[in-house]
């Protein structure tokens, strides 16, 4: 019964930071309708698994659609197993935004959500990568060691959700291309994603078989976060967070293949399942649960 109590702390501790982190890395990008004389819209799926402790705990599915400068995503992802039995969520989210040489411009992002049983809504209006509004509801709980957002914090930034695809175009699969640093605002808090030691690979198994690049990830909390808090310093000083992408749309964009976030207890791990190709219908097709949907622009 001991035993079982500290798993159940361990877990409950875990999941709204590593859990949460690692899910929040599958992103990609896009927003709007194809207009007359403009390029036909190109459309990716993927499905994803996720795991902790080697154990089935959720499952994601993703469609991309992109059109010149305009693209759109939707993902949908829902607890079961492990996490479903301590953890429930469901809610949806839409980014809208453009691309540039410089990477993505978020215009909006809108999130109304459940988890753990509480609903969670936020709304971000951003131009030029900077954030003209924003809020949470419910608002984080004031602290003496939360520390405060500054002006400049809000400047430069993209929303959390589009932090880790990478726009390819033309260019070859490189390392250098996981020397970044992108900036990250949720509406409360304010947090640097770094990407480096980059590394090409092969992958000759699973739902993508071809080149694709890993990257070491790094969390870095700027403001907004409590500074005492247990959960930021052990995130903070995760040294073992990898990512591998893979191109999708004729090479043009990175996704994330994969993901796995160490923990004190084991690893959360984000594998894609499926990765182009129709999504499963009829009475093969996984049976619904609860989901979040998301529509947002490609992360600089």
């Amino acid at each position: 019964m001991a035993v079982s109590a500290r798993r159940h702390r361990q877990i409950r501790t875990l999941t709204p930071h590593s859990l949460a982190v690692a899910v929040a890395l599958l992103v990609a990008g896009g927003a709007g309708a194809q207009a007359a004389g403009e390029a036909p819209t190109r459309r990716f799926t993927a499905a994803y698994g996720l795991s902790f402790l080697n154990l089935p705990a959720g499952e994601a599915s993703l469609a991309v659609e992109r059109a010149d400068a305009r693209y759109a995503l939707e993902l949908e992802a829902g607890l079961r197993g492990l996490a479903g039995f301590f953890f429930d969520g469901a809610g949806k989210a839409t980014v809208a935004g453009s691309t540039n040489r410089a990477g993505a411009v978020t215009a909006t992002f809108r999130i109304d959500s459940r988890y753990g049983g509480k609903p969670i809504a936020v709304e971000l209006d951003l131009a030029g990568g900077r954030v003209r509004s924003a809020s949470v509801a419910p608002p984080p709980t004031p602290r003496d060691d939360r520390v405060p957002v500054a002006p400049e914090d809000r400047v430069g930034v993209v929303d959390p959700l589009t932090m880790l695809t990478i726009p390819l175009g033309t260019a070859p699969l490189d390392p250098g291309l996981c020397d970044r640093r992108i900036p990250v605002f949720d509406g409360a808090s304010r947090a640097d994603l770094v990407l480096s030691r980059g590394s090409l690979a092969t992958v000759t198994e699973g739902a993508y078989r071809g080149p694709a690049l890993d990257c070491r990830v790094r969390w870095v909390p700027i403001s907004g976060h409590r500074s005492g808090g247990s959960n930021v310093r052990r995130m903070a000083a995760n040294d073992d967070m990898r990512v591998r992408f893979a191109p999708i749309l004729d090479g043009a964009l990175l996704l994330p293949l994969s993901i796995t976030v160490a923990t004190g207890w084991g690893s959360v791990r984000i594998e894609a399942t499926r990765w182009g190709g129709a999504p499963p219908a009829g009475p093969d097709a996984p049976a619904a649960r609860p989901g979040v949907t998301v529509r947002l622009p490609n992360a600089r």
